[in-house]
């Protein structure tokens, strides 16, 4: 059986570490080939540019670099050019939407198989153009599709109440672990903290990746002053870009008066100085709002990759990467956020043990794993 990827690999920044360690694992037990863009999107709509300074290589299949936002040829030749029996095609924005319109057709009327993997049930803003042409797009597309590959529950239940969709036809594969793909260097925390310019003696809670609003910072600069009367000893480190306006989190870090407990690193964080951040933290927070988007957490699978403890907000699969129910808070309430980080925080044995359950549940989200799940929905197809 020959399968088609078709999604984006690194440099370019979009779904490409995801697809990178999916691709490298079904390498091994498939006949695989990789259908990549060479160009996304028009460079000023990339926050910091589209892609990535480190190279990579890509010796375990074969990769063709076909599309490119503003060619259509090229999304015409990537459906005639799809080789396997089952293509398998990676979808997580409205940019890749309109190109997928054309390409998905002609795979079908060539007889193949086709899966759709949906990384985002709902785009990541709430814009009603975005929105209404996302929902068009998507049923273009998903109507020539075999089955649906979601990664969580509520990807799931949002899926089927969107498009009204064969429930048999969806499966659920969660997000893998980064670890095995991401050169681990092993480092120190302390050389992690010198790296960085952080503090040896402080306790650090790490906020990392691209700070859309609904991942609720907001939220944790709310419930960082009371963190800070009843522990002085910790800091807040800001690890990510910036997506829209920052002053709104600057007059809420003024207004309350922040400032000394906070470390600003505001910009993309390449693959390559990852694990600076997650070796220098103490503590992971995810404290995610409810919105249209349910989100199956990218961050969270670092976190586990890197065995860090965490706390998580109940929103879309955020729970899926904690065994404890003790650090899941509802969504919004900083208060509850505040009280949770500082019980955390106090207690070693919590921290150990939570670190503990990052590290199973790494093991049980490895990638061996993953794709045995996604051969068996290859087999079902």
């Amino acid at each position: 059986m020959k399968i088609t990827l078709i999604g984006t690999l690194p440099p370019i920044k979009a779904l490409s570490p995801y697809c990178y360690y999916l691709a490298n694992a079904l390498s091994k037990k498939t006949n695989l080939e990789f259908i990549n863009f060479k160009s996304i999107q028009p460079h000023f709509m990339y926050s910091g540019g589209p892609k990535e300074k480190k190279s990579y290589s890509f010796n375990n299949f074969e990769k063709s670099d076909v599309l490119s936002w503003y060619n259509p040829f090229s999304w015409i030749k990537a459906g005639i050019k799809a080789k396997g029996d089952i293509v398998h095609i990676q979808h997580w924005q409205i940019y890749a939407s309109l190109m997928y319109c054309f390409i998905i057709p002609i795979i079908k009327i060539r007889r193949k198989k086709i899966i759709i993997s949906i990384h985002n049930i709902t785009p990541h803003t709430t814009d009603f153009p975005t929105v209404f042409l996302d929902k068009i797009f998507n049923k273009i597309i998903y109507r020539y599709a075999n089955h649906f590959i979601v990664h969580n529950k509520r990807n799931k239940e949002k899926l089927l109440k969107l498009y009204k969709i064969d429930e048999k036809n969806i499966s659920i594969i969660p997000h893998g672990s980064i670890l095995p793909y991401i050169k681990i260097k092993n480092i120190s925390k302390e050389k992690a903290r010198n790296n960085l310019n952080i503090p040896k003696d402080k306790k650090i809670i790490l906020f990392f990746g691209y700070m859309w609003g609904y991942k609720g910072l907001d939220v944790l600069l709310k419930s960082l002053k009371t963190i800070s009367k009843n522990n002085s000893n910790i800091v807040l480190l800001l690890a990510g870009q910036p997506l829209k306006d920052w002053k709104k989190y600057e007059k809420l870090i003024k207004e309350n008066k922040l400032d000394n407990l906070i470390i600003r690193d505001l910009k993309y964080i390449p693959d390559s100085e990852t694990e600076y951040y997650f070796t220098s933290s103490d503590l992971v927070v995810l404290p995610y709002k409810k919105s249209p988007f349910d989100t199956h957490g990218g961050v969270g699978a670092l976190a586990i990759s890197f065995k860090k403890p965490m706390i998580v907000t109940d929103v879309g699969g955020l729970p899926e990467y904690v065994k404890d129910q003790k650090v899941i808070v509802q969504p919004g309430n900083a208060d509850e956020l505040a009280k949770k980080i500082i019980s955390v925080l106090k207690d070693k044995k919590l921290l150990e043990k939570l670190s503990k359950d990052s590290e199973d549940l790494s093991k049980e989200l490895s990638w061996v794993k993953i794709v045995d799940k996604t051969i068996e929905v290859y087999k079902k197809v």
